[in-house]
């Protein structure tokens, strides 16, 4: 059910191919393909106007379905999955040919919170573009090998560009991969990191988050692939005994219609000692006990926990 985070990143990239001419008679949606997120952070909006609400954020190196057009706004499908917009200069579209030529070119992963990439390797260059955590950009190699000074790497922007990013702050992403192992304690730590980060509504991404966001990406990091919403993620896993909880446990809130129907509006991560992590205002830490002063104001509204890793251990 769950798939490690290589599944969600089948990051592909090469040189924009463009999307064909508008028609005059609105949206086009004859312009179905491929394209990769080429900004640190996407903001994908539930219309194709600034305006909009945003629904939710994608990284830099992810591949979206193109599903439509309008003017410079373009409607996407996610891997989360999701379908919003956002506009056509925060992509590279893709053809068959550069997309199988991209999927076989090594990476780097991002792990640093916040990066920048440089023109030159030095500090002193003029960026080219911001990074954070989880984006992943293409390796620059000479003869089959990385390009790599005593402190930069050389990377491709997924528009083709080259840059330099500190060494410290990339990480191969097959040994990447390799190295992560979905632990509790792996992931908790991630989410503590982000204490005080501001509460976003849509955003899953160190620039701001929301409940499920928090969540999704805390666990994306530790290589296991969730759903984006909470009302998504309550259907995970196995039921957790509430007075038996784990850390990494999810723990859901919201109400219970007359005929028993749930209706999911927040999600937190247990963290052990009877408190849970969550994003509400901001990324914070709150007790389950009535008789704690940091209780959530919330637990009224508490439903269920459900456990995605360590199932077999629900009954003890």
């Amino acid at each position: 059910m769950l798939s490690v985070l290589a599944s969600v990143l089948t990051l592909v990239c090469l040189f924009p191919e463009p999307l064909s001419a508008r028609t005059d008679k609105g949206r086009d949606t004859e312009n179905a393909g491929k394209a990769v997120i080429a900004i640190s952070v996407d903001c994908l909006r539930l219309e194709a106007d600034y305006e909009s609400p945003m629904e939710t954020q994608e990284l830099m190196g992810t591949v979206v379905d193109v599903l439509a057009r309008d003017g410079y706004w373009v409607k996407v499908r996610s891997p989360q999955p999701y379908e919003a917009w956002c506009t056509d200069k925060t992509l590279v579209f893709l053809d068959g040919a550069s997309l199988a030529e991209y999927n076989s070119a090594p990476k780097y992963i991002c792990l640093a919170r916040n990066a920048l990439v440089y023109s030159e390797p030095s500090l002193k260059s003029r960026p080219l573009c911001d990074l954070v955590m989880g984006d992943v950009l293409r390796q620059a190699l000479v003869k089959g090998k990385p390009v790599k000074t005593k402190k930069f790497l050389k990377v491709l922007l997924p528009d083709g560009r080259e840059g330099f990013v500190p060494a410290k702050e990339l990480m191969d992403m097959d040994k990447w991969k390799s190295s992560v192992n979905g632990s509790a304690e792996d992931i908790v730590a991630l989410a503590e990191s982000f204490l005080g980060t501001p509460y976003l509504w849509g955003g899953m991404s160190p620039k701001g988050f929301d409940c499920s966001g928090l969540v999704r990406f805390c666990y994306m990091m530790n290589g296991i692939d969730l759903p984006r919403n909470a009302s998504q993620q309550i259907h995970l896993g196995s039921e957790a005994p509430l007075d038996r909880l784990k850390p990494g446990d999810l723990i859901f809130f919201g109400r219970r219609t007359l005929t028993g129907k749930e209706k999911v509006t927040h999600v937190g991560m247990y963290i052990g000692d009877g408190r849970f992590i969550h994003s509400s205002h901001f990324v914070r830490i709150n007790s389950l006990s009535s008789t704690d002063a940091d209780v959530y104001e919330g637990m009224s509204r508490l439903l269920r926990a459900r456990r995605i890793l360590h199932q077999d251990d629900c009954n003890k």
